[in-house]
């Protein structure tokens, strides 16, 4: 029995000095990656030429990330080929991922091949978000491309979201269909909303009908909603009838409230009934409200008889204090004859 017992004494010893070796070397490497203190980097930095030679010869991780953001902040054209070099070759997934958003904001054309690259092929998930955003700093037609491709296929959500967004910056139609595709089919919801987002400022054939079946279709009142907005700034004829539809029938009060923004946005005339019902029995103070200001922007006599009424007799007081300042904020709109729709192209 002793025996057993001092077996297991001098295993568990062993066992205890292996977890202490392993401890020691955490200790040590924390220790190295510590070495170098904020101020010690920051005079390693103090110009563009040093700050190259910390990219290039840094002896930690820490030390070149801190270089890559730098060189990015100071936008020197100079430090690009160091850069590109740090973005193909570091082995540090921050130091790549600092150098392709250093790359972005230096803005240099030469940029465009290494990012498009990382964008494709780089493993690390912080390096291609990096890259995406990059691409929206130095647009180039092939860097719209494979914005889309990634858009659509990239395995992270991450980068799909991130490309999503440098396609809705960069404003080109050649990304529309990626962006499109994205709202329609895409499995995480914060994918789709930043879908539903970026279509406001992008042009091309399917805009609008995206937009719509997302709107009425779209299981997430997010979602919804963020259609709803960006229906309100996109020039496109025949969306005030669907935003209507949502204003008077989906469940979700935020969507609710969006549709009442962009009608009042657009300026649909066709929409004051349904606004107007809206300020009276919505079961949202917050829809409410912003119903009341979308019949303020459109103007007209029956907004403003409608407004007149809400501002002397509304139950809630909130309703009355904003009927009184969207009569003031809109006195000449609501005096004037019932406006038209504004043409759209």
């Amino acid at each position: 029995m002793s025996i057993a017992i001092d077996l297991c004494i001098r295993r568990t010893r062993r066992a205890l000095l292996r977890i202490a070796g392993r401890t020691r070397a955490v200790l040590l490497a924390l220790a190295i990656a510590s070495a170098a203190p904020v101020a010690a980097l920051a005079a390693d930095c103090d110009s563009v030429e040093t700050c190259i030679k910390q990219l290039r010869f840094g002896e930690t991780r820490t030390q070149r990330e801190f270089a890559a953001r730098v060189l990015g902040e100071r936008a020197n054209p100079a430090a690009v080929p160091s850069l590109v070099d740090a973005l193909k070759k570091d082995g540090g997934d921050f130091v790549r991922a600092n150098s392709a958003r250093a790359l972005g904001q230096i803005g240099s054309k030469d940029a465009a091949a290494p990012l498009i690259e990382a964008l494709r092929s780089d493993k690390e998930v912080p390096v291609r978000e990096g890259a995406a955003w990059a691409l929206s700093k130095v647009p180039a037609p092939e860097g719209t491309s494979a914005l889309g491709v990634a858009a659509m296929g990239d395995g992270a959500h991450e980068v799909r979201v991130a490309a999503i967004s440098a396609l809705g910056d960069i404003g080109d139609a050649g990304g529309t269909a990626a962006v499109v595709g994205a709202l329609s089919r895409d499995p995480r919801r914060e994918v789709r909303l930043k879908a539903a987002e970026a279509l406001a400022h992008l042009k091309g054939k399917g805009v609008g009908d995206a937009l719509k079946k997302a709107l009425a279709g779209e299981a997430d009142g997010a979602v919804r909603a963020q259609a709803a907005r960006t229906m309100g700034a996109v020039d496109e004829p025949a969306l005030g009838d669907p935003l209507t539809v949502s204003l008077e029938e989906d469940k979700e009060p935020m969507v609710r409230q969006a549709a009442a923004a962009s009608l009042g946005g657009r300026r649909e005339t066709k929409a004051v009934p349904a606004l107007i019902r809206a300020v009276q029995r919505d079961g949202s103070l917050d829809v409410r409200q912003e119903a009341a200001q979308a019949l303020g922007r459109i103007g007209g006599p029956e907004a403003k008889e409608a407004l007149t009424y809400f501002a002397e007799h509304s139950l809630f007081p909130q309703i009355r204090r904003v009927a009184v300042e969207v009569l003031e904020e809109h006195a000449e709109g609501l005096n004037a004859a019932a406006p038209e729709a504004p043409k759209r192209r």
